[in-house]
């Protein structure tokens, strides 16, 4: 083909190009405002995707995580336990991983994994964000990743995850594109700064973010 033939196609391409950008952000506002919640059960592939490591790789999305060996960990939200096996093992046996999730097919799929990989410092659990069956201050940390634009009630979650965190335990957020509940910047330490947690890190990647807080206690 002559350059000046390919010339002629650009405007094409940029044509079609848009409309393909437009048809797919027509398409993530309609997951955004139609379909908003938790991951189905029935589509728990979009978790375990082989793929999901360019969004998600798995080392340096936990480097940034409150995963010290021997630390007692909450991680809300597992669905399928992309993250759990690894870790768990960072805890190392004498810490303690704590897996809950409203979804009692994930917490079975879940649990099967743990199993497989030989896991035994981990707790799964059925249970809402709202009312988690952890005692007061028995937590180091806790980590939610795309959970948080879940939650139906934001504010009593955080409370909640304030209540069974130790006094500077870390909670840990991460948000990322192009997940439907996808939440700011600004957003998540908005809420969480309003929680009753202080802002301590941010560290930003291609699609999304994890920013980290920790716990304050009221004093008197």
């Amino acid at each position: 083909m002559r350059p000046k033939s390919v010339l002629r196609l650009v405007p094409l391409f940029l044509r079609l190009f848009t409309i393909a950008a437009l048809s797919a952000g027509a398409f993530w506002l309609l997951l955004r405002y139609w379909l908003r919640g938790p991951c189905p059960y029935g589509q728990r592939w979009i978790l375990d995707n082989p793929l999901r490591w360019l969004v998600h790789p798995l080392g340096r999305t936990l480097d940034v995580f409150p995963l010290s060996p021997g630390g007692r960990v909450l991680e809300l939200g597992p669905g399928s336990g992309y993250f759990s096996v690894e870790a768990a093992r960072r805890l190392g046996p004498e810490g303690g991983l704590f897996c809950l999730d409203l979804q009692p097919e994930m917490t079975r799929a879940l649990q099967r994994r743990l199993r497989k990989k030989g896991v035994r410092n981990a707790q799964v659990a059925v249970a809402s964000a709202l009312d988690l069956p952890l005692d007061n201050d028995s937590l180091d940390g806790a980590f939610l990743v795309t959970v948080l634009g879940e939650l139906p009630d934001r504010r009593r979650a955080l409370a909640e995850l304030r209540r069974v965190l130790k006094e500077r335990g870390v909670l840990s957020i991460t948000e990322s594109l192009p997940d439907p509940d996808y939440q700011r910047e600004s957003s998540v330490r908005r809420e969480c700064e309003a929680g009753g947690f202080l802002f301590q890190e941010l560290v930003r990647r291609p699609l999304g973010f994890t920013m980290n807080f920790v716990a304050l206690k009221a004093t008197g």
